[in-house]
């Protein structure tokens, strides 16, 4: 079933004695990835001297096995794919996958992650993302864990759609897994690799395979990273400002012929003053309560205009912070019989995060923001596989504890007049001096029964069914407080009891159950194209309203969980005698009960209601040979939330953060000179509007550019060194990525972040 066409390599023996290593296969996977290119992540570069693709391992079923096998839409990077194309956190991976967004807004506070319009685009700590977040077989709950450096990974595997029969927690909408280069017991090796950029960037990263004996190794591998800043700031330091580095240690031994044991071990830490560097602009709520822009010369509250208009420069009194640790721990313990192999996975994770940001984002003592995170969780899978003659089958079970104590505040200072700049009447009606906090914990204990089976009817047709049990508890404490800072008691008006904030302390403990579903069938045409259709039924969750605000009220604090029912229909072509993939996919989703989060001022309330989705995507690759690779692939997209009370009207609306299109491109030229190889990448992508907010204002309107990045690198013959240059964004667009609304009667005030500015840089990898 699988292609018979393989590109072979050439690689060169170099002087050093080191052993050539074979490109891994998912760097030739353009049915699924960028521009590929290897930026010295071996010590042998050799340029491609026959036509076809490598066979691309992935386990997206929980198994090995060709991508092009796998009747799910999907994306496989590995290390030399993510290099050569400026990929070098988790966020950055949007610019190659189609149809996955992952944000940060204005820090990495929280990733909001988006796969295929389905997102949870709430940042709240407690909440767990709709598109569930592995790192080596480990689910991370925590969406203060998803924003992160890249370093040391084997390859990251985005899978599209719900997969929750086979992965542990909340996939209505996908994943993303890293998984991380382990222990090799057959070789020393390793690497150190070092880039500066400008605005100060530099990091440092390295990692060492330490063979003991012949059935055991170590590894060990970090970076440090950091950045001067790439926003201006007229009267303190700049804004974007961050340190980062983190460390991890990997064993594993055979302790029998077939038993083996892999402990791996992780901590992270991660400070900056990426908080306060948003843009400026003013607003003002519409009678029906949608938004639009200010002009000048009030464009904000405060008065202050930016001097250039330059969404890099700005004026910040406060600089505020963004401090985070992460310790990440785990056993595994794999034990195979004949066809049959059972695995354990026990992990461990904390985490705490600090974060304060200048919320008026100006130079003026107005508003400040302040959420922390004080998170731990457990989890424990055994699983159990079987390969049989035309069958297989995966069953399991999984339990995850958490544990999470969570504050968010909102301090709104003496108001009136700002450093001698008089402020227009609207910000006079705010209350004058206040810190509202939201203190708040949530324990969750989850289970869950799962399996799944693949049988081969024919040579041509294979059915596969799964099915996942699980059953939530949670238990919910939430007391907001109002500190006056000016030691009146009219700074803190008592809200109404009929909502959190003013109920006292509000607890609640609840149960619930889910289930989600696979169903489907491949069909092999010939032995290059795949068809298949599935049914994947996804669910997540239910959870609790909280924040500083307390607005929901106390009878619908709780929110129901979500379902979706996907219905797919997709095909994985090889044609052109092996040259050529094309890979397309065709999908529709119910969504029933989804946690819509609704953002009004400083409002923030979730609750469920219905919304549909529906699109398309594909992805054409080339490899003719003669060094080059090529890959274009888009996607479109329609979205619909429905019911959303919009100036006393229900109307339906876009689901935030789903742009509707989606389009990349790369490009790779490999070019031997005789004394080395030069080899060209250049990839590019265009992101459609989109909306960040649920109310689709106008002034949430975001996205709608072009991103491009380019890289060079050289090898030179017999030395097992790398040199390249790159640049990232280099057009130098302002890419809008994210914009609150947090104007209402009294205030006006719209927060943007964007992407960083162009950057130039260079980086040598050395490997031993």
């Amino acid at each position: 079933m699988v292609s018979k066409l393989k590109k072979r390599l050439v690689l060169r023996q170099d002087n050093l004695g080191l052993k050539p290593l074979s490109l891994n296969a998912s760097h030739h996977n353009l049915a699924t990835i960028s521009v590929l290119a290897v930026m010295g992540s071996m010590p042998h570069l050799a340029q491609a001297q026959e036509v076809g693709f490598d066979e691309i391992i992935v386990t997206a079923t929980r198994r090995a096995v060709d991508i092009q096998d796998v009747g799910i839409t999907m994306t496989a990077l590995n290390a030399e794919a993510l290099r050569s194309a400026n990929v070098v956190d988790t966020d950055s991976l949007s610019q190659i996958t189609p149809g996955l967004s992952i944000i940060k807004p204005g820090s990495p506070m929280a990733g909001i992650v988006a796969i295929r319009g389905v997102a949870q685009n709430d940042f709240a700590a407690h909440l767990e993302s709709a598109n569930i977040f592995y790192v080596d077989d480990v689910y991370r709950p925590s969406n203060g864990s998803i924003v992160q450096r890249l370093y040391d990974v084997e390859r990251v595997e985005v899978l599209k759609g719900p997969q929750g029969t086979l992965f542990g927690r909340n996939a209505t909408g996908g994943l993303v897994h890293i998984i991380t280069a382990s222990p090799n017991v057959d070789a020393f090796e390793g690497y150190i690799e070092g880039e500066y950029a400008e605005h100060g960037i530099y990091e440092l990263q390295g990692a060492a395979n330490i063979p003991l004996g012949e059935v055991s190794a170590i590894r060990f591998s970090g970076f440090w990273a950091g950045t001067d800043g790439f926003i201006e700031n007229d009267i303190g330091p700049d804004q974007g400002q961050h340190n980062s580095f983190a460390t991890r240690v990997q064993y594993t031994t055979d302790l029998l012929v077939d038993l083996s044991l892999k402990l791996r071990g992780e901590y992270s830490e991660d400070s900056s003053n990426a908080a306060g560097g948003a843009f400026a602009r003013g607003g003002e709520p519409r009678s029906d309560g949608l938004s639009v822009f200010r002009d000048a010369p009030f464009n904000t509250d405060s008065g202050y205009i930016d001097a250039d208009g330059s969404v890099f420069t700005g004026s910040y009194n406060d600089d505020g912070f963004f401090e985070r640790a992460e310790t990440n721990l785990s056993v595994e313990v794999v034990y195979d019989i004949g066809n049959w192999s059972i695995k354990s996975i026990s992990a461990y994770n904390d985490i705490t995060l600090d974060y304060g940001e200048d919320n008026d984002a100006s130079p003026f003592d107005i508003a400040e923001f302040f959420q922390k995170t004080e998170q731990s969780s457990y989890s424990q899978e055994f699983r159990i596989s079987a390969d049989f003659d035309r069958s297989n089958i995966t069953a399991g079970f999984y339990y995850l504890d958490i544990s999470g104590d969570y504050s968010q505040s909102f301090q709104l200072n003496n108001l009136g007049n700002f450093n001698g700049v008089i402020a227009p009447i609207p910000v006079l009606l705010l209350p004058l001096g206040q810190k509202d906090t939201g203190n708040y914990s949530i324990d969750t204990k989850s289970w869950s029964l799962y399996g799944q089976a693949e049988y081969e009817v024919t040579d041509k047709v294979k059915i596969t069914a799964g099915l996942r049990y699980t059953r939530d508890k949670k238990d919910y404490a939430y007391q907001q407080t109002c500190e006056s800072l000016i030691g009146s008691p009219l700074a803190c008006a008592p809200l109404p009891s009929i909502v959190i904030g003013g109920a006292g302390l509000v607890k609640d403990s609840h149960h619930e159950a889910g289930i989600s579903a696979r169903l489907q069938l491949d069909y092999h045409l010939n032995e290059d194209t795949l068809i298949y259709v599935s049914y994947n039924r996804g669910y997540k969750a239910f959870n609790y309203n909280a924040g500083f605000s307390g607005a929901a009220q106390v009878d619908s604090v709780r929110f129901d969980g979500e379902t979706i029912n996907a219905y797919e229909i997709g095909s994985k072509l090889e044609f052109l005698d092996g040259i050529a993939r094309l890979n397309l996919a065709g999908f529709y989703y119910d969504y029933k009960d989804y946690q819509a989060f609704d953002q009004r001022g400083v409002s923030f309330v979730l609750s469920n209601t219905d919304a549909e989705i529906y699109g398309a995507e594909g992805e054409l690759s080339l490899s003719p040979g003669g060094g080059f690779e090529g890959r274009v692939g888009f996607v479109l997209l329609n979205t619909n939330v429905a019911d959303i009370d919009i100036g006393g009207v229900l109307l339906d609306r876009d689901i935030p953060q789903s742009a509707d299109v989606e389009f990349n491109f790369g490009l790779s030229q490999s070019i031997e000179l005789g004394t080395g190889v030069v080899k060209l990448n250049f990839d590019g992508s265009y992101i459609g509007e989109y909306f960040s907010q649920l109310t689709n204002s106008d002034v949430t309107r975001v996205g709608g550019y072009w991103n491009f990045n380019s890289l060079i690198s050289y090898r030179p013959d017999g030395e097992a060194f790398e040199l390249s240059l790159f640049a990232r964004n280099i057009f130098n667009t302002e890419q809008l990525i994210y914009a609150f609304d947090i104007t209402f009667p009294g205030s006006g005030l719209l927060r943007q972040n964007y992407a960083n500015p162009r950057t130039f840089g260079a980086g040598i990898r050395f490997n031993f």
